[in-house]
């Protein structure tokens, strides 16, 4: 019986370790962020349709190839483009949901580190330019996180890594949802961690690597 489950553990973690290098690459962080400030130009309730005030819980999360190239040529920018599924951000909010086309996908993560435009700084952020519209049919233009650090201490390179960014380190928090003469959400993230799916494999990895390293 022993024989049998070792056999059995045995085939699970060869398995684990021939999938992880493409499994590794997805990564999916978890966020929570508060409303600071809500627009809306609609009639009536609004295009909002009146559910989000300042103070709402935004929960959501957002997904992208750690193994992607970067398509910026400078030296102090990385710019990492997705355009093919499940790569993306959802969000969601007093029964409203705000999330990555899918069928056209649109996202971007930049990492910034040590630029000097607009005064030296380090910065982090994402966006996705094709969404879903609302249940209303109005189109949501824009959904951004961005950090910035003025210190410049936030970052050492413009590498795209499988960690969640530490929000302490960042002074500059600002996470948007828009659409153009409709309507705006800014609000803050108070919360960046990769899920549990993410954390395990990263874990995985990380013994196996130092399991070979014994050998």
């Amino acid at each position: 019986m022993k024989r049998a489950i070792m056999s059995i553990i045995m085939v699970i973690g060869t398995l684990a370790f021939y999938a992880l290098p493409a499994e590794a690459a997805l990564v999916t962080i978890e966020i929570e962020a508060v409303v600071d400030y809500v627009e809306d130009k609609g009639p009536g309730d609004g295009y909002l349709e009146g559910k989000i005030s300042p103070g709402d819980i935004i929960t959501g999360t957002y997904t992208y190839d750690s193994d992607t190239p970067d398509s910026n040529p400078s030296a102090t920018v990385g710019r990492y483009e997705h355009s093919t599924p499940p790569y993306g951000i959802f969000l969601s909010v007093s029964g409203l949901d705000f999330k990555t086309d899918t069928s056209n996908v649109g996202f971007s993560v930049v990492i910034v580190n040590d630029s000097t435009t607009g005064g030296l700084h380090d910065a982090y952020g994402l966006r996705s330019y094709n969404n879903l519209p609302l249940s209303s049919g109005v189109n949501v233009d824009i959904i951004l996180w961005w950090l910035e650090d003025n210190s410049a201490s936030a970052l050492s390179s413009t590498d795209l890594t499988a960690t969640a960014p530490v929000l302490e380190d960042w002074q500059g928090n600002r996470l948007c949802v828009e659409a153009l003469r409709a309507f705006s959400i800014d609000a803050h993230v108070t919360s960046a961690i990769p899920e549990p799916a993410t954390i395990a494999l990263l874990g995985l990895g990380g013994l196996m690597l130092r399991a070979g390293t014994k050998k």
